[in-house]
């Protein structure tokens, strides 16, 4: 008998489908990614949408077909209703992974793996890790142009506006000037790399803070050239990273080198600040306590990210001072969640 097959629903976001593609291809289990493109009905809440293909377009429609899958891994709101739809057709045998907070309620999903920024609830179908699933990166070598730098070679990355934190220019700047100050102290050398999200304001801002370099600088500038920024880890002998990003924090903690963060200026909105007066009033006493966690359950409460607190699990475990911790954790958690995904997609099958 043939193993289960696993769907792997990619979405518009290149970490979560790094991270599905993680999980799936850890299971050992055939899986075949399945991309999702969606139409503007997406942007309408999970809730309302349910088990549908409405929020996709033609081709995608066409693309979902049987023989339907034993498990499907899923990530973000918009995927959402295609993952419940594929469990219909199934006739409710294909189970459901979702990473990350799936905008719905929690018992829509077989299994949740989430992180400590979403501020899930701990139930028995959510799995809250430390690290975003990631396998530990090999040794590389370090390109030659890198190696020849002098050493210490601090890594910078720089990541953008992320509700409520703000990567303008003046971040960019600060971000540069103390980037130029730790690698004066050190001796050693800077190598820059900006994300997808950084802007072109802010990367003009840092590139003029770097301009008149009393030390070795290289940049690696989103889509412009070459796209050096799995080199300059390769090659980083610790990092300054923006807080912006739980994916690039957690990447250089894995390269087991130092990791220190540069706090961006937070600025809550209004929606900001709604949720956390929300979270304030319901930690007055158990019965609200109770009533916030069932409107969590039923997808009608959903939380804007923590980063801090994000930030604040891995420093407290020791993850970001470098060594073994942070990759030997991420391997456990790893290991667990695949051994739960293969439980369910073994339970489902034979479709």
């Amino acid at each position: 008998m043939a193993d289960p097959e696993i769907w792997a629903l990619y979405g518009r976001r290149a970490g979560d489908n790094r991270q599905i593609a993680t999980l799936a291809e850890a299971t050992g289990l055939p899986w075949r990614p399945t991309p999702l493109a969606f139409n503007g009905l997406s942007r309408r809440p999970n809730l309302l949408l349910g088990a549908t293909r409405l929020s996709l377009t033609q081709e995608t429609k066409a693309s979902l077909s049987p023989p339907w899958p034993a498990l499907v891994i899923s990530a973000g709101k918009r995927s959402v209703p295609a993952a419940l739809w594929i469990r219909k057709a199934s006739g409710g045998r294909t189970k459901l992974v979702h990473i990350g907070r799936p905008w719905a309620p929690l018992d829509w999903f077989d299994l949740i793996v989430t992180t400590p920024q979403y501020l899930l609830p701990e139930r028995p179908n959510v799995i809250i890790n430390a690290l975003p699933l990631s396998r530990p990166p090999a040794p590389a070598p370090i390109a030659e142009d890198l190696a020849a730098l002098p050493g210490p070679r601090l890594c910078v990355i720089a990541g953008g506006n992320s509700r409520p934190l703000i990567f303008d220019a003046a971040a960019a700047r600060a971000l540069g000037a103390e980037a130029l100050r730790g690698a004066r102290e050190s001796g050693g050398s800077l190598i820059v790399a900006t994300s997808p999200r950084t802007s072109a304001e802010a990367t003009a801002a840092l590139q003029d803070a770097l301009a008149d370099a009393d030390v070795p600088v290289r940049l690696s500038l989103f889509g412009a050239g070459e796209n050096r920024y799995l080199h300059f880890l390769a090659a980083a002998d610790a990092f300054l990273i923006t807080d912006d990003s739980a994916a690039m924090v957690a990447e250089g903690a894995l390269r087991g080198k130092p990791v220190a963060l540069f706090r961006l200026e937070r600025r809550p909105d209004r929606k900001t600040r709604r949720i956390e007066l929300t979270r304030r009033l319901a930690s007055i006493s158990a019965p609200t306590k109770r009533l916030f966690g069932a409107l969590e359950d039923a997808g009608l409460l959903i939380s804007t990210r923590d980063l801090d607190r994000y930030v604040r699990a891995l420093a407290d475990a020791g993850f970001l001072a470098g060594g073994e911790a942070a990759r030997a954790h991420a391997a456990g958690e790893l290991a667990e969640t695949v051994r739960r995904s293969k439980a369910l997609a073994k339970a489902a099958h034979p479709l």
